[in-house]
């Protein structure tokens, strides 16, 4: 319950404010006006549900509003898995897109309630579950509930999580998961069991499936505490759970993990350098100036550099560096290593320089500026301990600072960090008309994918993760826009003869043809691994990057579906992990429930 509060307090700015937006003919941004009311209007007023009306769009948040809207009117108008976009770039896998978020079960809320509201449930749920996981993770370490009040609340009211959900960025949501995944892994060493590990795999695997940078994030973070422990422990036990975790982690993010393996290979990108000085570095944590449109302490925006600290959360995070024993080593040196990777490529031998010397690190993006998140998270467990210390060593009065402490701190944290949550609905981009049959659509400046999709249009020149090189611009396939000259039709022959569609929908398309002689269907999409020819004679291959079918002569009906054969085993792997990890929570909290009977046998 406390954690759903947090959730609402920090999360009710959303809806405060009111927002001008000048549109030009090509559907994009041109200019923003007022970013919306300041901390005292908003506070002296009722919320404002009008700006909640449009789906948020521009820049990065129309990216992740189409990657929402995908599989939601894939799967509640077509009645299919939403394996394949047809809406981005010409055509791209949606499962292999790193930044997509398929396997969640806030697809749910988005069926149910429909975008906007599931998406408002989606980030209030992520941040009732940072709390919820970091409080339970301080009574893992035998924290009294304030204590552990303070590493569930610190994490998710830092401005990281309220910047980048002003910039749109729900794919880093799930770095909600991180405090809830190292308490499972601290439970499987205190119990001395598996299964607490193999759901922390679960968890694991559900920041890969909703999101990606947290995958690798938390991979690390799990790395250095379990080697810490291991030294002070003398003992395998933490590496063992590491070990089980990742297994489950892999097994259960499958769905999505091959799929990812595949397109960065076939389309790899090289997200370049970034870096940031020392000086901006303290400014970006320290600074209570943290709002989204602040200037920039990197060579991005502040969202990606942002990671509040208030001065209440660092007193205790000191004091846990001094009164904290060996317990706050482990989260020392993750904070000391997450702080130099933040810096970026600042230095030829930086730590952020090897990332890319493992398999397809190339393509992770470099924005150092995010490894700041876990630092963030590291300095929550100091603060923790350091109020566990506050709380044993000043007598009656120490439970009263800690609550005097956490309380200031909860409270800079609100009016510093929450109001960016309103920058999430600030844009009203006009859509387009509606088009009867799909059809691609080239824009100059394309940052308005969703508002396409939700036209039946795709968008041929579009936004992030894409085809050819990465280089920060914007990216495109093979599929030609009706606008564009070359264009011959969503579908064509090269040929003589006769072609009529008789099916579209993301995953399948069927087509009546007729033809003197053998010929070749052009579809103006891109070829992709996991095209086939479901029905009919012929056989698919890559005509100017596009799918083309090599038909013979005659009349016949084709279909020709995407259906990877990857994820037939992806199925496989999953059920087997699932499988898994129900049968060793059965038995071992059998044993624990009747432990003379197990002993007997």
């Amino acid at each position: 319950m406390g954690s759903l509060v947090f959730a609402l307090v920090f999360l009710c700015p959303v809806f405060s404010g009111s927002y001008v937006v000048v549109n030009t003919p090509e559907h994009h941004m041109s200019e923003v006006k007022n970013m919306g009311s300041g901390l005292g209007e908003w506070l002296d007023s009722w919320p404002n549900l009008d700006h909640l009306k449009v789906v948020p769009a521009q820049g990065d948040r129309d990216l992740f509003s189409e990657l929402r809207w995908v599989p939601y009117y894939t799967i509640s108008h077509f009645n299919q898995f939403p394996f394949w976009d047809p809406y981005r770039c010409g055509g791209m896998p949606m499962l292999g897109n790193p930044e997509a978020g398929v396997f969640s079960p806030y697809v749910a809320l988005y069926l149910g309630f429909g975008l906007i509201p599931g998406m408002l449930l989606e980030i209030y749920f992520h941040l009732a579950i940072a709390f919820a996981g970091g409080y339970l993770l301080g009574r893992e370490f035998g924290l009294p509930p304030l204590v552990a009040a303070v590493l569930g609340a610190m994490f998710p009211s830092s401005s990281w999580l309220a910047l980048h959900v002003a910039a749109g960025h729900l794919n880093f949501l799930s770095f909600a998961y991180m405090p809830l995944i190292i308490a499972m892994l601290m439970a499987a060493c205190r119990m001395r069991r598996w299964y607490p590990a193999a759901f922390g795999g679960l968890l694991w695997a559900l920041t890969l499936t909703e999101g990606n940078y947290a995958f690798v994030y938390t991979g690390v973070l799990i790395a250095i505490v379990v080697a810490t422990l291991a030294a002070i422990r003398l003992s395998v036990r933490p590496l063992v759970a590491a070990v089980v975790m990742g297994v489950f982690a892999c097994g259960f993010s499958a769905l999505k993990l091959i799929p990812c393996a595949e397109l960065p290979r076939l389309y790899p990108r090289d997200s370049g350098a970034s870096w940031v000085t020392w000086g901006n570095e303290l400014v970006s944590i320290f600074s209570r100036n943290q709002d989204f449109f602040r200037p920039m302490t990197g060579p991005f925006l502040f969202c990606e550099y942002g990671g509040y600290i208030g001065w209440p959360f660092a007193i205790l995070a000191v004091l846990g560096i001094i009164g904290g024993g060996l317990d706050m080593l482990p989260w020392l040196v993750g904070a000391i290593f997450f702080f130099l990777v933040y810096r970026g490529d600042n230095l030829p031998y930086a730590p952020s320089h090897f990332w890319r010397y493992l398999p397809l690190g190339g393509n992770m993006n470099s924005i150092s500026g995010r490894w700041g998140i876990p630092m963030v998270f590291c300095v929550g467990v100091l603060a923790a301990l350091g109020a566990q210390v506050l709380h044993k060593l000043a007598g009656r009065w120490g439970p009263r600072l800690t609550a005097l402490l956490l309380i200031v701190g909860l409270i800079d944290a609100w009016i510093v960090c929450a109001p960016n949550y309103r920058y999430l609905f600030r844009t009203d981009i006009i859509p387009p008309p509606p088009s009867e049959s799909f059809r691609q659509y080239y824009m100059e400046h394309p940052t308005s994918m969703y508002p396409l999709a939700a036209a039946n249009m795709g968008s041929a020149r579009c936004w992030s993760y894409g085809y050819n090189q990465y280089t920060y611009d914007h990216q495109r396939g093979a599929a030609l826009g009706y606008n564009e000259a070359g264009y011959r039709g969503e579908y064509y022959l090269l040929d003589a003869g006769k072609v009529t569609q008789t099916e579209w929908t993301p995953n399948r398309l069927s087509f009546e043809i007729d033809t003197p002689a053998a010929t070749s269907l052009v579809i103006n999409q891109n070829t992709y691994p996991g095209w086939r020819v479901a029905q009919g004679t012929g056989s698919i291959y890559s005509y100017d990057g596009r799918i083309a079918v090599r038909v013979p002569a005659g009349r016949q009906q084709i279909q020709v579906l995407y259906l990877p054969r990857h994820i037939i085993w992806a199925y496989i792997i999953t059920s087997l992990a699932a499988v898994t990890l129900i049968m060793v929570w059965l038995l071992e909290t059998r044993r624990l429930i009747y432990p003379r009977q197990t002993a007997q046998e």
